[in-house]
């Protein structure tokens, strides 16, 4: 893992190949007196062509050269002779005590091995051990018979070896299977002493002044025992568990790994591996197979992984355009991610995805416009020497819609009563008109008393603002409430005008006697008071709502059917919305009695009429001229009083009759019920009543008589019940009225 997300391939590693053949190649090669010139010359062309094709195949093995026989004087022969060519030659080795002759296989080799192995070159941690192949330079002949088996090789431990090409197979058997080839070099070509070419335990043989030809080299080359490998390193990243994965053809017998840091070694073909720390280490790696050995050392470097920052949203303000696209220098990014850590070690880039930016892939050019409002970049930083450790991080790139600052109308209030030409102005009130339809939710309206203020978010005014003067320009800032960076600012002039004054009204009673019809011009002076009506105008209404809004303002001449509250509004007519209210209440007095009464009784003598109607403020005036709320009258007939309310004044009339139901009582009984204690004939004006018993005796009497008998008789004693008969006789009727009336004790 080299980020904050998954990673989920692998997108880097180290790769090491080698192939080698003949690891160590042995070049012996013959100066021996018998060699002129011109084979010298042969033998350093056959020699560079053999090296240079060896090299050109395995650029890893090590080339040695092994000089013998003794040079005649003339001869300039030096082993740097061998030195020239491109590649890497040990040391040359020069064997002096060779005894020299002209019999290679009698004196030459056996001599030459024998040394070699005596000083330590074919042993254990000698320059030579585990040669790959024996590659002999010489004119003499190797076909030649021996005098004698050779015995004198014991150290080499080749035992009694016969002359010829026998010889070198038990020779290469016994230094452990080395291919060993021997090239004869003949200057001037003689078809009938040059040997050819023959194949056989590893012998190669070449006359003919040494013109190899491919066939020749391929059979040397198939001859050899090679090791082709490669070997994929994964995760160099510190704390990553490193992956070794080993790629090979040949049979590996055994794999021993080495990781350079002091740690136990793995003979795992593909083993892991955590480093302790950052740093170099040098990975020897030692494989087996088919008895061959090779041994290569690599260096691989475990780096530091980066950390990814935190980066803030990138947020820019869109133009006029609005179309949420903007350019965005993404390098201005590179300070977050980094932090404190050097921009010389680690490299910042940026991705449209995350795929890009674990793989590497499609890196953005750093002024980018996006292709979307919030759109997400991904950022990734990774060590310079090792863009496998990484570390990726994201953030959005964000174009805040810019502000259009449309004109606002100038802001009028009315002046208190004090008219000092300052006002307290509800500033939120103005937010709709600065927004002109742009959402209250993107954009945010803050005022300012002046340009700067507004530009530097100094001083914001509060939402409620006294002003300073009768006409002052104030500074609306509209800006995105989302980046204050994003904003416009237009002016609003607060404009405070006079405000009228609405005197009040008294009530108004309209009597219902009267025209309910009424001029409501008749309030405006009272309403206007010493203002001039040039500048201000007075309307009616019906409701405070209507008066506010201007609504349904009422006629002049205005019809008063039922009481009512008339709204009047004075307003100053250059400047809007600047007026007063007061009201005048209009009732329609509604007389609490009726025009015409109607009274009735037996007798009209001393009548009483009342037209008391129970105000306090009423006053009576009687056709008669009386001015008492009730008179008394002696006679039937109409009798008219005039009653005054306040201003309004109604007559009403009452009609005395006699009434239709005076008949004389039937019965009385005295007994202080005050029901039916006397026998009350009062309303007959009465001349004389008299009573009689039951026997026809009289019993009482009287003259002048209203309701004095209770039962009594003329001595005042009293009667006992019974039926009693009376006659009397009326001042208006002659004829007497007879009776009887039923006396209950």
């Amino acid at each position: 893992m080299k980020s904050l997300f998954s990673c989920l391939i692998f997108i880097l590693c180290i790769s090491f190949s080698y192939s080698q053949c003949n690891n160590k190649v042995l070049f012996i090669v013959d100066d021996s007196g018998s060699v002129d010139f011109s084979e010298r010359q042969d033998m350093q062309a056959s020699i560079q062509q053999l090296s240079n094709q060896i090299f050109s195949q395995n650029p890893s093995t090590e080339i040695g050269l092994v000089q013998y026989g003794q040079p005649d004087a003339s001869s300039t022969s030096q082993p740097s002779y061998y030195l020239s060519y491109p590649f890497t030659i040990n040391p040359t080795i020069s064997i002096p005590d060779n005894p020299g002759g002209n019999n290679l296989i009698q004196d030459v080799l056996p001599n030459s091995i024998n040394t070699m192995i005596n000083d330590g070159l074919f042993t254990t941690g000698g320059a030579f051990e585990n040669t790959s192949a024996i590659f002999i330079f010489t004119d003499a002949l190797i076909d030649s018979g021996c005098s004698s088996v050779l015995t004198n090789c014991s150290s080499c431990n080749v035992p009694a070896l016969s002359c010829g090409y026998t010889y070198l197979t038990d020779l290469s058997n016994s230094l452990g299977g080395i291919p060993i080839s021997t090239y004869r070099v003949i200057s001037s070509f003689n078809p009938g002493t040059a040997d050819g070419i023959q194949q056989g335990a590893g012998v190669l043989i070449e006359g003919s002044n040494f013109q190899l030809n491919s066939t020749q080299i391929d059979l040397l080359t198939d001859s050899l025992i090679c090791i082709d490998a490669d070997y994929d390193v994964f995760n160099t990243c510190i704390g990553d568990t490193t992956q070794f994965t080993l790629t090979t053809s040949d049979p590996i017998t055994s794999a021993l790994w080495d990781f350079g840091d002091a740690s136990p070694t793995s003979s795992d073909l593909n083993p892991t591996h955590t480093f302790p720390a950052l740093g170099d280490y040098v990975i020897t790696l030692t494989l087996t197979s088919n008895g061959e050995v090779v041994t290569t050392t690599n260096t691989i470097t475990i780096s530091d992984i980066p950390v990814a920052n935190p980066i803030p949203d990138y947020i820019l303000c869109d133009d006029s355009s609005n179309d949420q696209t903007e350019g965005f220098d993404l390098s201005t990014r590179d300070t977050f991610i980094l932090a404190t850590q050097s921009d010389i070690d680690f490299i910042v880039n940026y991705f449209a995805n995350f795929t890009d930016a674990d793989t590497n892939q499609n890196p953005l050019n750093t002024n980018y416009f996006n292709t979307s409002n919030n759109q997400v970049i991904y950022a990734r930083i990774h060590n310079i020497d090792n863009p496998e450790c990484y570390s990726i991080t994201d953030f959005t790139l964000i174009v805040d819609a810019q502000p259009i600052a449309n004109p606002v109308p100038d802001v009028v209030v009315c002046d208190d009563d004090s008219n000092d030409g300052v006002a307290t102005f509800n500033l939120s009130s103005i937010d709709n008109a600065v927004l002109a339809g742009q959402s209250a939710t993107t954009f945010t309206v803050t005022y300012y008393e002046s340009n700067t203020d507004a530009v530097n978010n100094n001083n914001p005014l509060p939402n409620n603002y006294t002003s300073n003067s009768s006409n002052q320009v104030i500074y609306a800032k509209l800006f995105n409430t989302a980046n204050t960076d994003c904003y416009a600012i237009t002016t609003v002039n607060l404009v405070v005008n006079v405000k009228p004054l609405a005197n009040p009204v008294a009530d108004v009673v309209i009597c219902e006697n009267q025209s309910n019809l009424i001029n409501l011009n008749q309030f405006t002076d009272t309403v206007l008071g010493t203002q001039d009506s040039t500048d201000i105008t007075v309307t009616y209404y019906t409701s405070n709502s209507d008066a506010i809004a201007g609504l349904n303002p009422l006629p002049n001449n205005y019809q008063v059917d039922q009481n009512t509250t008339v709204y009047i509004k004075v307003e100053n007519v250059i400047g809007e919305g600047c007026y007063a209210i007061t009201t005048v209440n209009l009732s329609i007095f509604e007389f609490p009695f009726m025009d015409t009464q109607t009274l009735e009784d037996c007798l009209p003598n001393n009548y009483t009429i009342n037209a008391d109607i129970g105000l306090s403020n009423a006053t009576y005036l009687w056709d008669s001229g009386q001015t008492t709320a009730a008179i008394n009258v002696n006679n039937f007939g109409d009798y008219t009083v005039q009653i005054t309310i306040g201003n309004c004044t109604k007559d009403k009339t009452f009609t005395f009759v006699k009434a239709n139901n005076c008949e004389i009582q039937q019965g009385i009984s005295p007994n202080n019920d005050n029901k039916n204690d006397y026998f009350d004939i009062s309303y007959l004006d009465v001349d004389n009543i008299i009573i009689y018993n039951r026997y026809g005796t009289e019993v009482y009497s009287k003259a002048n008589y209203a309701k004095e008998w209770y039962g009594q008789s003329n001595a005042g004693q009293e009667l006992p019940t019974g039926t009693y008969y009376y006659v009397i006789k009326t001042k208006t009727d002659p004829k007497p009225l007879t009776g009887w009336v039923y006396l209950a004790k």
